[in-house]
């Protein structure tokens, strides 16, 4: 299937004059362009009415969502974020723009060190000021792969799922790093200065490969503790995941032992949802794990608790 749909004429708080007394007020404005397609494939790989039965489904699905306005002279409305991390909504991108610092580069086309990372004189990495776009929150594709297998009333069906593409900030990597509590902050458990990658000025307009030792307390208090929540770039991930997100047995009692009663049918089954995170790139946190969970800016998390997991039992009775 394929889909476009717009939504418009949506509830904004729009930012007024503290001195009028008022922080925002609401209006009706805005058009959000979804577009995007869905495949599934169904097949059916073993049928036996009075044997092994399985069936397996696979599905993906790709959207697209971009703002085409909002109000009248407005460019860009803040979702979330705080201090230099912003998720926008910015008028000709797409939704869900995140903004924020990056590290301090050679910006000097000529030079054969242009955009290394520019270390201070104590070999420290800095931030630049300017706030930038540095990714975006929605997911490029999302996969499902379901198996379902029955064999004489007993059945059994596992889903697995996958996020490909997207960026999400992490304000609690952040708070590891600047208390030297991050695993990143000891590699191999151990602490010993190092030099940090980048090159420092030579004073006469050039730059030259750092060769400054630097303690890892220093490092990573530069790179988290700047404005708070330090320089956005260092710890923006991609959300990525795979993770087995359902897994359901049951079991459907024979109509024999229910001849003699007024039950026609009857299912016992147990169920548990999100299982297991079998692939992240955020080093221990859950992608899902977002801050803003009144919001739709899901590009940022801190301190966020995990995901829960969920088990269910359940009987059905047909009467």
């Amino acid at each position: 299937s394929y889909y476009k749909t717009n939504a418009t004429r949506q509830l904004i708080d729009l930012p007024m004059d503290a001195l009028s007394g008022y922080t925002a007020k609401k209006i009706n404005a805005g058009d959000l362009q979804n577009t995007g397609f869905e495949l599934v494939v169904d097949g059916r790989v073993l049928a036996k009415p009075n044997g092994f039965n399985w069936t397996t489904s696979f599905n993906y699905s790709r959207n697209n969502n971009t703002v085409e306005s909002l109000a009248d002279g407005v460019t860009r409305y803040n979702l979330g974020g705080f201090d230099d991390v912003a998720v926008l909504a910015v008028v000709g991108q797409k939704y869900g723009e995140i903004y924020g610092t990056k590290y301090s580069r050679v910006k000097d086309a000529a030079s054969p060190f242009n955009g290394q990372i520019l270390l201070n004189a104590n070999g420290l990495p800095t931030r630049d000021p300017e706030i930038v776009k540095l990714g975006n929150q929605q997911a490029k594709a999302l996969l499902g792969f379901t198996n379902s297998f029955d064999y004489r009333g007993v059945g059994l069906s596992f889903l697995v799922d996958a996020r490909i593409g997207g960026e999400i900030f992490s304000a609690t990597h952040v708070a590891l790093q600047a208390s030297g509590a991050g695993k990143v902050t000891a590699p191999n458990g151990e602490r010993a200065s190092f030099v940090a990658d980048g090159v420092v000025s030579n004073g006469s307009g050039g730059y030259v490969a750092n060769t400054k030792l630097v303690t890892p307390q220093d490092y990573w208090s530069a790179v988290a503790t700047a404005n708070n929540l330090g320089i956005t770039e260092a710890n923006l991930y991609d959300a990525s995941n795979v993770r087995l997100r359902n897994v359901q047995l049951n079991y459907t009692l024979p109509r024999k032992f229910l001849a003699n009663s007024p039950i026609k049918n009857a299912k016992f089954g147990v169920s548990a949802n999100n299982v297991w995170l079998i692939k992240s790139h955020m080093n221990g946190i859950d992608p899902e794990s977002v801050y803003a969970t009144n919001s739709n800016a899901t590009g940022f998390e801190n301190a966020g608790l995990p995901t829960m997991r969920t088990f269910l039992i359940n009987l059905a009775l047909g009467f």
